[in-house]
């Protein structure tokens, strides 16, 4: 089904809609979600962190505004809450905690800020790519796909997902003199 076809019927009948937007889309919401949180979460945490993708999605529709694709912004949903889920189960720290003394003086704004930049000037520069480059470095170093999971669903080997990663990381650090 087409993005329009599906918010339509989302925006229409909203049980037929969420039906068809979870057989279309599980799939790769459990794929980024299990990624991340595999090892740290047991199955019965990651099957309510996809329950929250999709509620999330939902919650969002009055105001989602199609400047990606919905499966991106799925895609983007459900890394951002299994990260969530994720810092949720880290262990907070008092002020007394010496877990502070581990900290940097001082941080650089400067830096943080040219970090960002360049940030940006990657994921820019990666759009830029041709398929299945730009496919394949997004699944692997965004959403924490494992090669074996971008082959089977770019229908390539492994290895020559692998090779694909590799040589577009290296254009990438050319372009950008090693700074990645």
């Amino acid at each position: 089904m087409k993005d329009d076809e599906l918010l339509t019927l989302l925006r229409s009948d909203e049980n037929a809609g969420t039906e068809a937007l979870i057989k279309q889309y599980s799939g790769l919401v459990y794929s980024v979600v299990r990624n991340i949180l595999a090892g740290k979460c047991d199955s019965s945490e990651i099957e309510d962190c996809v329950t929250d993708v999709f509620l999330r999605f939902r919650g969002g529709l009055s105001t989602f505004v199609p400047k990606a694709s919905v499966k991106n912004y799925l895609a983007v949903i459900a890394r951002n809450t299994a990260l969530n889920c994720v810092r949720n189960k880290c262990p907070t720290y008092s002020v007394d905690d010496d877990f502070f003394l581990e900290l940097p003086d001082g941080g650089d704004l400067e830096e943080e800020v040219c970090r960002k930049l360049l940030l940006r000037s990657v994921l820019d520069e990666i759009k830029r790519m041709g398929s299945p480059d730009r496919e394949i470095l997004m699944r692997k170093y965004y959403f924490l796909q494992s090669s074996k999971e971008i082959a089977r669903s770019l229908g390539m080997s492994v290895p020559a997902v692998d090779t694909r990663a590799h040589r577009a990381v290296e254009r990438l650090k050319a372009k950008f003199g090693g700074q990645l």
